[in-house]
């Protein structure tokens, strides 16, 4: 992927990950899966094994938009990098 779609993609990102209604869905299905945890009998180990690794899968997810975010972000100072008009004197290295 080039730079520019890496910077158009970690924004994208960036905009869903700050979306207040994206943030209540996040908010409410961790909530709900700790809500189902607690009130599971002890002796439900399966069933607590599924709500930790939906938990998981749940962290996995905003992850994968934080690092296209991050990304992104590096991908614009590479574009600013190489943007960058240098100076006679910076180019020689003086």
């Amino acid at each position: 992927m080039d730079l520019t779609k890496q910077v158009e993609r970690g924004n994208h990102a960036a905009r869903l990950l700050n979306d207040p209604l994206l943030q209540e869905a996040f908010a409410s299905v961790e909530t709900a899966i700790h809500e189902q945890w607690a009130a599971s009998p002890i002796r439900d180990h399966e069933g607590a094994h599924e709500l930790r690794l939906m938990l998981k899968l749940l962290t996995d997810l905003k992850a994968v938009f934080e690092g296209a975010v991050t990304d992104g972000k590096v991908a614009a100072d590479e574009l600013n990098r190489r943007n960058k008009v240098l100076s006679p004197r910076q180019w020689s290295g003086r």
